[in-house]
């Protein structure tokens, strides 16, 4: 099954879509609730976007829990938890030692998260409640995975707005006719935007120029997401990246942006072949028995590997691609979060 990239649509079915996207506009309008958010009473940073699919908010929420637990401020990761089945909240996935909960209980995201780091995870989608039980069980700072919409929920120390260039390059298009959800006016609400998949080599005057005017008033910083490691699933062994040159591999994902994760295997020397699903779909054995086309090993990312089947037999290799977060100017940066870090709440 191979699937089109999202909101690269015909311009006739643009058109076409166009009326509902004016429609989207007028509900979200309507459906917008204000009111003074609730205090946690420790630092809160929100990561998070004003489109849907991937821009990098895990890797970015990963990056800053290492740095709050570098500076001993005891991090907590709050998720709304989506693809998780229904049940009591808030739902506590991690204590920082790995999940406790399976994937069909936390979602995939939060998985990964229990997975990588040692922040506590915790899904609901109320953020101030799963905040009160997060503080409760010893968490001295929060961070909002995908956290800039209901920003009445809780207040924030520091919003970052992450981007993708190619979305911002296609104009402000509301869904369904596009990947936005949110007017372009919201950036004002961030105090920092994070570009990704910007163009190599341009300094930040030529990118700040090129970008839309509600954008251009935010502090600005690039974001690359970075090979970190390749293991085997199921058993974790390391893999060296060196053995993706000159493979040809099946890219296995079930993501919003699986170009991203393609052109990254083929930045590593691979040679990859295109196996998408639609975003966070529960892969099954009968699926996953009819690969599209043969390869010497199959390639997923790790959202994705807590998805694959238990006693699943693949009949070649599985290998695990996970992907660190790289903002620059990295010193600016870091002075804003260590900012928000100590001085917040």
């Amino acid at each position: 099954m191979t699937l089109p990239e999202p909101w690269r649509w015909p311009r006739a079915w643009q058109l076409l879509l166009r009326p509902l996207s004016w429609l989207y506009r007028l509900g979200w309008s309507l459906a917008r609730r204000r009111g003074a958010p609730r205090a946690a009473g420790v630092p809160v940073i929100s990561v998070g976007n004003l489109s849907v699919g991937g821009t990098g908010k895990s890797p970015v929420v990963r990056l800053i829990a290492a740095r709050a637990s570098a500076l001993k401020r005891r991090p907590a990761i709050l998720l709304r938890g989506y693809g998780a089945a229904k049940g009591p909240r808030p739902l506590r996935v991690s204590a920082g030692r790995g999940p406790l909960v399976g994937v069909a209980a936390s979602g995939d995201e939060a998985q990964e998260h229990a997975a990588a780091s040692s922040a506590q995870v915790w899904v609901d989608a109320d953020r101030a409640r799963s905040a009160r039980a997060a503080v409760a069980a010893g968490a001295g700072c929060l961070i909002l995975d995908d956290g800039f919409q209901r920003r009445r929920h809780l207040a924030r120390d520091l919003d970052l707005l992450l981007a993708d260039y190619g979305d911002l390059v296609l104009g402000e298009r509301l869904l369904p006719a596009g990947p936005w959800r949110e007017p372009w006016s919201q950036a004002a609400q961030a105090q920092a935007l994070l570009l990704g998949s910007a163009p190599a080599g341009m300094k930040a005057p030529q990118l700040r120029a090129l970008l839309p005017p509600a954008f251009q008033g935010l502090p600005l910083f690039t974001l690359r997401r970075q090979p970190a490691g390749l293991r085997a699933w199921p058993d974790g062994r390391r893999i060296p990246l060196a053995q993706l040159k000159r493979r040809t591999v099946l890219a296995l994902s079930g993501l919003g942006r699986p170009q991203a994760f393609e052109d990254g295997l083929r930045a590593l020397g691979a040679r990859p072949v295109a196996w998408r699903f639609p975003d966070h779909h529960r892969f099954t054995h009968r699926q996953l028995e009819r690969p599209p086309e043969d390869a010497e090993a199959i390639v997923t990312t790790a959202k994705d590997a807590a998805r694959l089947p238990a006693g699943w037999r693949p009949s070649r290799p599985v290998w695990v691609l996970s992907l660190r977060a790289k903002v620059e100017p990295e010193r600016a940066f870091w002075k804003l979060v260590d900012g928000a870090l100590k001085g917040g709440g």
